[in-house]
Formats: structure tokens, C-alpha cells, sequence
């Protein structure tokens, strides 16, 4: 029994936990197909409704999966909360299951047929979670399909809070657009001084436009239609693949300053580069597997953490080089002068490399940590925030980078050539204040 109590003493905390990396879902048509399941409780969706709004739910159990005490749960965020204090307040030696507790749940019972179809209109507003649990027996696996159907009202499919997503991308796609208008400007004004680095800027600036462009036009008819059957999701697809591998590539680039300190980068440069290229494939590919699969399944959950792990390393791919670097510069500063030079350049850049860490730990931690804050009709506010640090982002790194005569990375140069000319003034000098003294010797 202590046993069994330990296996489910902590499942509405571990439902809790896995809000916080649950994203609101997109379209609202889904399907769920589960096989051999062995998992005791998971989430499986999470949906925010306003009051008129409709919900159907319908499940296919197979004869040999039809087992007592599992069941499918449509659970409101209130009564989320009371569940988990009632539960909690329970004497530990005692034998409870995670459904004893729901007395004011939507129920589908594996073993009752007549529960397996949910239709209603939603009454009390917010967030709905869908959730599985099995308290039978632990050996069991249970294979189960499921379709379902959330709708709002005005016909919207999405998420109350995801109403306004379409319009947040459009009127992003449009602040880029402008952005990219001044900055072809500016390269227009300083065209003597343009690198190839510059023209690697541009293009992702036009990526993030039509990208973000291409989402609004999915979002919109995800809100109309309830599916992704559109071709506005292939041609997202393609244009997010290729802006996420440039932006990490440019921003690697622009780290190591190439084309505008050097021309070409070195083996371990280049590997770096490779590897970044990489990552990023196989990052865009969990995506596009995450956005195609349905949510809750084991392979979902693989692929999402698969996506994590290969997201980190690919941040630490374009950090870890300058760090190095640094540290390198450093040890040897010493005993190469020319060392030290190098050592101010880089230091110079550290605004960059702030920039670029803070932008990675906001997009990547402090993001779902507002996603999991935000009620259910504010979930657009992510969306925002994400859209609006991108932009701060972008043009942090334009105005820092941009084409100009005096440029930060020059600067450096101009200082030595000054040290340069100082020393040899001083040496010329004391050359001519020693052929004085001397001639002077001479005549007296």
C-alpha cells in the first residue's frame, strides 16, 4: 500500500509541473491516437474558453483496454486547484486514486461505453486541462484513440487568448518590414563601407519578415477553420527553417568578426559554424514534428525534449567560442603583446555578447515562465513579449554593426596606429635630442 500511495502521491504536482512548459493549443480540431500506454497520469491538452463556447470529445477504446478505474478527465482550472488541496489533505497511509477526488469533472470511463462521447457548452469560463489517469492495476497498458473539437465563440477555433495571435504577427511582420526599409537605407548611405556581413544581415531581416508574415496567414485560418490543411503551413515551414539556421549563423559570424576584421575563418571557426548548421536542422525538424503530432503522446514528449537539449547546445555552440577565446587571449596577453589588443577587442564587444545571452535566457526560460502565469484570455501576451524582445534584439545588433566610417571594430586599429605613431615620435625625438647632445660635446 505505501507503495502504491508513493506511485500517486505526487501526480496533480507533476500535471502542475508540466503546465509550465505546455503551450496553449493552436488549431482545434485534433486527433489523438495513444498505443500501449503505461504511463499512470499525463496531460494531455490545455485550452482556454470564453462562456458559449463548445466543446466535443469523443473516444474509441478497445475491447482489451477497457479497464477499470481509467478514465479520461475534462478538468476546469478551479477546480484543478481544490482537487490538488483536497488530495494533499489526505492521511498518507490511506489508498487513494487521483479520480476518487473528481466530483465536479467531465468523466470519460474506460469501462463505461455510455461516457465515451463529451458534448456541452462551456458555462464557467477559462482554462480546461484534458488529462488521463489509470489508478488499476500497474502492469496494465491501455491503447485508445481520441478526437476532439474546441470552439469559441464568433467561430473561433483558437485559444481565447490566441484570438489576437494573427493580428500580433501581421502587425510584427509589418514593424520588420519597416526596419528593413531603414536599414537598406542606411546601407544605401554608407555603401564604401558595406561587408558581406551586412548582406547576411539583410537577408535575415527579409526572413523574419516573410516568416513572420507566413505564421500570421496560418494563425488566421487556424482561427476560421480549426486545421492546419493549408499551404500558408508549408510555406511557414520553409521560411522558418532557414531564418532560424541564419540567425544563429550570423550571429556566430558577427562574433568572430568576420569579413570585417578577416576574410576568412579559421579550421576551429569553421567547425563551430558546421555544427551550429547542424543543430539548427535538426531543432527545425523537432518543430515540425512537434507541430504535426498530437500533443501528450510519448513521442511528442521525446521530441520536445529532444528539441530542448539540441536548443541549449546549440546557444552554448555560439557562446562557448568567445569564451574561449577570451580565456585564451588572456593566458597568453602576457608574453604577446599583441595579445592584449586582441583582448581589448573583444572586451569591447561585450555589450553583444550580453545581448545575445540575455535574448537566449528570455526566449528560452523566462517565456514559459510568463506562459504559464498569463490568465486564460492573456496567453497573447507571450506572443507579444517574444515578438517584441526579437525586435529589440535585431535592431540592438543593427545599430551596434551597421556600416559607418568610424565602426567599433575599426576603432581599434586607429588606436594602435596612434600608439604607433606616439612611439616612433618618441624614439625620432630622442634620436634628435641625442645627436644635439652629441654635436654640442663636439664643439666644446
Amino acid at each position: 500500500m505505501a507503495a502504491r500511495r508513493r506511485s500517486l502521491a505526487h501526480p496533480l504536482l507533476l500535471l502542475a509541473i508540466a503546465l509550465c512548459c505546455m503551450q496553449c493549443v493552436e488549431s482545434l480540431k485534433q486527433k489523438w491516437s495513444f498505443t500501449e500506454e503505461t504511463r499512470r497520469q499525463f496531460l494531455i491538452e490545455r485550452f482556454g474558453f470564453d462562456v458559449g463556447g463548445h466543446m466535443d470529445v469523443q473516444v474509441d477504446i478497445p475491447l482489451l483496454s477497457q479497464a477499470p478505474r481509467s478514465s479520461l478527465l475534462f478538468v476546469h482550472e478551479d477546480d484543478l486547484v481544490d482537487d490538488a488541496a483536497s488530495y494533499f489533505t489526505q492521511p498518507f497511509n490511506e489508498d487513494l486514486c487521483l479520480l476518487d477526488n473528481q466530483t465536479a469533472t467531465d468523466r470519460m470511463d474506460f469501462a463505461d461505453s455510455t461516457t465515451w462521447h463529451l458534448s456541452h457548452t462551456v458555462v464557467t469560463p477559462g482554462f480546461y486541462y484534458l488529462m488521463f489517469a489509470h489508478c488499476g492495476d500497474t502492469d496494465t497498458s491501455l491503447t485508445f484513440s481520441m478526437e476532439a473539437t474546441f470552439l469559441n465563440p464568433n467561430s473561433n477555433y483558437l485559444s481565447s487568448g490566441d484570438a489576437a495571435v494573427p493580428l500580433i504577427y501581421l502587425v510584427t511582420s509589418v514593424v520588420f518590414g519597416a526596419g528593413a526599409c531603414v536599414w537598406g537605407r542606411t546601407l544605401q548611405q554608407n555603401s564604401p563601407h558595406i561587408h558581406h556581413i551586412h548582406h547576411m544581415m539583410t537577408g535575415l531581416l527579409l526572413l523574419k519578415v516573410v516568416s513572420t508574415f507566413c505564421e500570421a496567414m496560418r494563425f488566421y485560418y487556424m482561427k476560421h477553420h480549426g486545421d492546419t490543411l493549408t499551404s500558408w503551413n508549408v510555406v511557414f515551414y520553409v521560411f522558418m527553417f532557414v531564418k532560424g539556421m541564419a540567425m544563429f549563423v550570423v550571429i556566430l559570424l558577427i562574433g568572430t568578426g568576420w569579413s570585417i576584421l578577416k576574410q576568412h575563418l579559421n579550421r576551429t571557426e569553421k567547425n563551430v559554424v558546421f555544427v551550429v548548421l547542424l543543430l539548427q536542422v535538426a531543432i527545425n525538424v523537432a518543430v515540425v514534428v512537434l507541430q504535426e503530432s498530437s500533443v501528450g503522446t510519448q513521442a511528442w514528449v521525446h521530441w520536445r525534449d529532444a528539441m530542448h537539449v539540441l536548443d541549449i547546445l546549440c546557444c552554448c555552440a555560439i557562446l562557448f567560442p568567445i569564451v574561449w577565446s577570451i580565456r585564451q587571449l588572456r593566458d597568453t596577453a602576457a608574453v604577446d603583446g599583441k595579445a592584449q589588443i586582441n583582448l581589448r577587442k573583444l572586451t569591447q564587444f561585450r555589450g553583444f555578447y550580453v545581448a545575445v545571452v540575455t535574448y537566449v535566457y528570455f526566449t528560452r526560460i523566462a517565456l514559459y515562465l510568463l506562459a504559464a502565469s498569463v490568465p486564460y484570455t492573456m496567453t497573447w501576451v507571450t506572443v507579444a513579449v517574444a515578438e517584441a524582445a526579437a525586435l529589440v534584439f535585431y535592431a540592438y545588433t543593427g545599430r551596434k554593426f551597421k556600416p559607418q566610417t568610424a565602426h567599433p571594430y575599426l576603432a581599434l586599429h586607429t588606436q594602435v596606429d596612434l600608439v604607433r605613431r606616439i612611439a616612433f615620435w618618441r624614439v625620432m625625438t630622442a634620436r634628435r635630442t641625442n645627436l644635439a647632445w652629441t654635436t654640442m660635446k663636439c664643439l666644446t
